[in-house]
């Protein structure tokens, strides 16, 4: 392997080193299979690397024959050397042409791809007929293998050539990569013995780089660190100024340079001279205001203080949000109080963003009124003034969305005209601004509002309005699902009001588990006669149980499932032992959990479901998105993504009202749907905007399933009545990720989302109703 310095720079080196050749000879069997267009992979000094597809007159003729090599061979070299410094053509006399192209890495050629014994229109037979004559080939096994030469444009090879190249570029430009990141490393731990200049490769690292010298005066930081956090080392003459900076909160900075500087101590009392790591997570302030969940690593080197980290926001985020989901849902679970719950999930919703005050307002039973259900940071006396408002548009934010069953965004209390009857009320509370989004059920009912307050005037970001819609869907899980608790303890009730002197389910085994006694609730619940073609297998289980209890006498639980006519029931089992006159037999106690199971479903469908296209949801998207991600980069497959949004859709909700915009969406997300294959991933992200993933699929395999998806919707038409038809486009942005050779491996699906949106609004820009690739 040639060296590679410290700066990235290189000697020289050879495509062998920098490309698998193997593998790469797989891309290229793949590429003629799928174009028929044959091709090669030559060294610049012409030695063939890898080829798929030659030609059998390539093969068994010109290249056979001692006078048509010599001028195949002629022409091959002139063409080589030509193809050394750029794209290069070759026509022979008989219509055959070839194409070649340099493979350049830092102003070298290191390889030609070469595309060739191709024609650019039929044959002339006549003249190949003349050419197997003077050449002596036997004339029709030559006709026949110059008819299997493929017919291609020139301007087609072309573009297949570069798009060749490029790949092969980024290939090789990608294993530089690679060794450029393994020499910072081998550089950083040979700093102690020499010194090198390593800045180039400090800036250009992925990740966040700083020093200190042991008074703490800051010396360096890298391009990634102020890219990402927004500090220059103007702004950290020193790491106090750092910390202050980082963690304004006092508290949260004191048990964070403790914890730093019990590392620190612990580094200073190692009395064999080698340092550990100093890792942690905290969440740090950026330069702009906005805040950023770091993991950091602090080590020892040459009494220098080394700083790196990783920006983790996206991650850590994700994984609060769904440790608050499951909090949630266990609060449920156990019965806890509704104010209790949404207590709870406010609290750890202002702890993602610690300058938003939250508040839960629910609907009445008649659905017009707001009442105060949970705002522990809120003034008391603006909960009470606000509790029992009538909803209606211009009352508030809350009181407009809760009316209206969409979000409000008010950015500045102070000049909407929707508080001017409360803008004295939010400014004795302190109160500058105020999002709303509608608590909706997984009918579409309003159930109430969740609200975002800041102290002063804010704009929400990207950010925030998903906060806030996390937020609306967790509350609206956690009532539905209370309100379920609560219809089902009504239900239990008037059943035992009912049949009070009923028991549940009961049933009696001897010592040999043979059944001595049911009572009519058991029958109701339990059958044990054989099920003809059914799995019965829950009878042995259920009866496995019966024996163990009996023979040791410890109770036990069982959850058996029934196969009924009309689907499945569940039935839980208590199990005891009890003693009769002929020894120890056993007890079962058991009831129908059916209900219960059906609404573990459910909840799991709301928590991923939009509920107005039934489609999943922005939130399990990027859940599915980021296995099948890690999938792609697994296994070196390739991955699609297309973004599409409605054209002018919100001329459809002027026109029409959003009704029929959300029915225009629906009949959007039913031929979507019908449209794509069973593993394509369709997601609505909000609004008219959707997205679809498209598991081992290249460009042109997304680009023809985005073309099939624009027909279908450019071809829908929508009837309002008999005379009102409405009609709609969509533009389209694809991208395609290749993870072959390790390429792409650092893609994160947010990166994607943003390549396909970029093309998508390319679409719209130039005209929409179209197509564009990233």
């Amino acid at each position: 392997m040639n060296r590679i310095s410290a700066t990235g720079s290189i000697n020289t080196y050879r495509i062998e080193e920098l490309i698998d050749i193997p593998s790469f000879a797989e891309i290229l069997e793949g590429y003629y299979q799928a174009t028929g267009i044959p091709n090669s992979l030559m060294a610049p000094t012409g030695e063939t690397l890898a080829k798929a597809g030659w030609t059998d007159a390539c093969r068994y003729f010109h290249r056979t024959n001692e006078a048509s090599s010599r001028c195949c061979n002629a022409r091959y070299h002139s063409l080589l050397e030509q193809a050394k410094q750029q794209l290069s053509y070759s026509l022979y006399k008989n219509g055959l042409y070839d194409y070649a192209i340099p493979i350049i890495i830092k102003d070298q050629p290191i390889a030609i791809l070469y595309m060739g014994q191709l024609l650019n229109e039929a044959p002339d037979l006549k003249r190949f007929e003349q050419q197997a004559k003077a050449y002596g080939f036997d004339k029709d096994t030559y006709i026949a293998a110059i008819q299997k030469i493929p017919v291609i444009s020139k301007e087609r090879v072309k573009k297949q050539l570069k798009h060749m190249a490029q790949v092969t570029t980024a290939l090789a430009n990608s294993t530089l990569s690679s060794m450029r990141e393994q020499n910072l490393q081998q550089a950083l731990k040979q700093c102690k013995e020499q010194r090198i200049e390593i800045t180039d490769l400090l800036d250009n690292s992925p990740i966040g780089i700083s020093w200190c010298d042991a008074q703490g005066s800051i010396e360096y930081v890298n391009h990634t660190f102020v890219r990402m956090l927004g500090y220059t080392l103007e702004d950290l003459p020193n790491t106090k100024v750092w910390h202050e900076k980082a963690y304004p909160d006092s508290e949260y900075r004191r048990k964070y340079e403790s914890s730093w500087k019990q590392w620190f101590q612990e580094q200073a009392d190692n009395s064999c001279g080698c340092s550990s790591l100093y890792t942690a997570e905290s969440t740090v302030h950026c330069k702009d205001g906005s805040t950023k969940r770091i993991s950091s690593q602090v080590s020892l080197v040459n009494n220098k203080h080394l700083y790196n980290c990783t920006d983790i926001t996206e991650k850590w985020r994700s994984e609060q949000r769904s440790i608050t989901q499951n909090k949630m849902l266990r609060r449920v679970t156990k019965g806890e109080e509704l104010n209790d719950i949404m207590y709870q999930l406010i609290t750890d919703i202002e702890s993602d963003a610690p300058d938003t005050l939250c508040s839960v307002l629910l609907l009445d039973t008649e659905g017009k009124h707001l009442l105060s259900c949970a705002a522990p940071n809120l003034p008391s006396f603006y909960s009470d003034a606000i509790h029992g408002i009538e909803i209606g548009e211009g009352v508030g934010s809350c009181g407009t969305a809760a009316f209206f069953g969409r979000r409000i965004i008010v950015e500045d209390i102070s000049t909407h005209w929707y508080w001017t009857p409360y803008r004295e009320l939010a400014a004795s509370a302190g109160l500058g601004s105020c999002w709303s989004e509608p608590i909706i059920s997984s009918n579409g009912k309003v159930l109430g509002s969740f609200a975002i307050y800041h102290r002063t005037p804010s704009t929400p970001n990207g950010d925030d309005i998903e906060r806030i819609s996390f937020a609306a869907n967790l509350a609206a899980l956690a009532i539905e699902n209370i309100h379920n608790h609560e219809e089902l303890s009504r239900r239990e009730l008037a059943y035992r009001s009912l049949a009070e002197n009923a028991p549940d389910a009961i049933a009696r085994y001897d010592h040999d588990d043979k059944l001595i006694y049911t009572n009519p609730n058991f029958d109701a619940l339990f059958t044990f006669a054989y099920i003809p073609n059914a799995d019965n297998s829950f009878l042995e289980n259920y009866h496995s149980v019966i024996r163990d209890v009996i023979s040791n006498g410890t109770p036990q639980q069982v959850e058996i499932k029934i196969p009924t006519g009309s689907g499945q029931r569940y039935l839980m089992f208590s199990i005891v032992a009890e003693e009769h006159d002929t020894g120890t037999g056993a007890l079962a106690i058991g009831r129908d959990v059916t209900l219960h199971h059906e609404m573990e479903k459910k909840l799991e469908k709301q928590a991923r479901f939009d509920f107005l296209t039934q489609l999943i949801n922005r939130r399990y998207f990027f859940e599915l998105a980021n296995r099948e991600l890690t999938i792609a980069s697994r296994y070196n497959n390739q991955l699609s993504l297309i973004m599409f949004d409605l054209d002018h859709f919100k001329q459809v909700n002027d026109t029409y009202g959003h009704a029929i915009g959300d029915l225009v969406l629906q009949k959007i997300a039913d031929i979507s749907q019908n449209t794509l294959r069973e593993t394509d991933i369709l997601s609505r992200l909000g609004g008219e905007e959707f997205v679809v993933l498209l598991m081992q699929a290249n460009a042109e395999a997304a680009g023809q399933t985005a073309e099939r998806l624009r027909l279908a919707i450019e071809s829908l038409s929508i009837a309002l009545d008999s005379k009102i038809t409405i009609s709609v486009t969509a533009s389209f942005g694809v991208t395609t990720v290749n993870f072959e050779s390790g390429h792409n491996s650092s893609q994160t699906i947010n990166h994607i989302i943003s390549e396909a949106d970029g093309a998508m609004y390319r679409a719209k820009q130039k005209g929409r109703n179209r197509i564009e690739f990233s």
